[in-house]
């Protein structure tokens, strides 16, 4: 199956164990109803493509979007992760260990494009923005070709955009926000930094259909939050925060990357969500190869200086009712 690892992926296929696994009794039926979408428009049936980066096969190259499950590597992965042998899955990664991984409906994760507003250091080295030239072309066809697929699809849909860029930012993403049909069996949950919501959302037809509004913040001040979100403005952000409180009836989740840069924050941040009432989201920082000297970022590597102040501060919030700790 190594050959059908996309070559930007097989630095996430490496980092993690792709043998068969054992003694694994949940259930996971992702890859009969996720896939996750790149950049070059592979689909990788799984929330995360770096868990299980594998294509499937390529969005430009469908007339359904049902075909994404139907192909023979599709097909082979299905009946490995149904016998529960999970050979290509980083299974200490996605949660099966724990519990069953079970999605309802199909669910898409459409990550077409990393152009972003910010360059945060835990994510990229520089900003990038792509709006013109072949890269930008292609994955326009890719976007252009997804809302055709999506606007036809007739079964229960989620649409989960983006897990590596901002699609308020994007060019690239603007089909997808301004050409999405309204319909009733699709429900989307946007992941953004949250800066141009109030210039850009009145604009989207489909706004009703955002059912969960995730926002990148990383910090709970201003000094920490203009430090890990380079490019950003704090000014602006809650302006957009205040926005959103006032305009929005769907879920809000505030999303902060625990780091070394941010760990002091972690107390203002949570302030933060009480203030506004929204869900917060605690995670650790991944290694997405932006960091030359990710260790000593990593504040959940017990050698980390601050792994044993993080890990109090995390039981100090443990229990709190807005507040979720993932894979912590």
């Amino acid at each position: 199956m190594l050959e059908q690892v996309p070559h930007h992926l097989l630095h996430a296929y490496n980092l993690y164990d792709r043998t068969a696994k054992t003694g694994i009794t949940n259930t996971c039926n992702y890859p009969h109803k996720v896939a996750s979408i790149d950049v070059e428009g592979n689909c990788m049936l799984c929330g995360c493509d770096g868990w299980l980066p594998i294509s499937s096969g390529k969005i430009q190259n469908y007339t359904k979007l049902e075909q994404i499950w139907q192909t023979d590597v599709a097909k082979k992965l299905q009946q490995d992760i149904d016998s529960k042998k999970f050979t290509w899955c980083s299974v200490d990664a996605c949660g099966i260990r724990k519990q069953n991984q079970i999605k309802q409906q199909h669910y898409i994760s459409v990550n077409v494009d990393e152009s972003c507003n910010l360059a945060c250091p835990s994510c990229r080295n520089t900003k990038i923005n792509w709006t013109s030239g072949k890269k930008y072309e292609d994955r326009l066809t890719i976007a252009t070709n997804l809302v055709k697929l999506i606007n036809e699809f007739k079964q229960p849909l989620e649409i989960m955009m983006s897990g590596n860029g901002d699609p308020l930012a994007s060019l690239i993403y603007r089909p997808l926000i301004l050409n999405m049909e309204p319909r009733d069996n699709v429900s989307i949950r946007m992941l953004t930094n949250g800066l141009l919501l109030k210039k850009l959302m009145h604009k989207m037809k489909s706004k009703k259909n955002v059912k969960h509004l995730d926002i990148s913040i990383d910090a709970g001040d201003q000094e920490t939050y203009e430090k890990v979100r380079l490019g950003g403005s704090w000014d602006v952000l809650i302006d957009n925060l205040d926005y959103v409180k006032d305009n929005f009836s769907c879920e809000v989740t505030l999303k902060f990357v625990l780091q070394k840069d941010n760990v002091h924050s972690l107390d203002n941040f949570v302030k933060l969500v009480e203030h506004y009432n929204f869900h917060g989201n605690i995670m650790p920082i991944e290694d997405w190869s932006s960091l030359t000297d990710f260790k000593s970022h990593n504040v959940f590597d017990k050698e980390h200086e601050l792994y044993q102040q993080t890990r109090d501060k995390i039981n100090e919030y443990k229990a709190h009712p807005l507040l979720f700790f993932h894979s912590i």
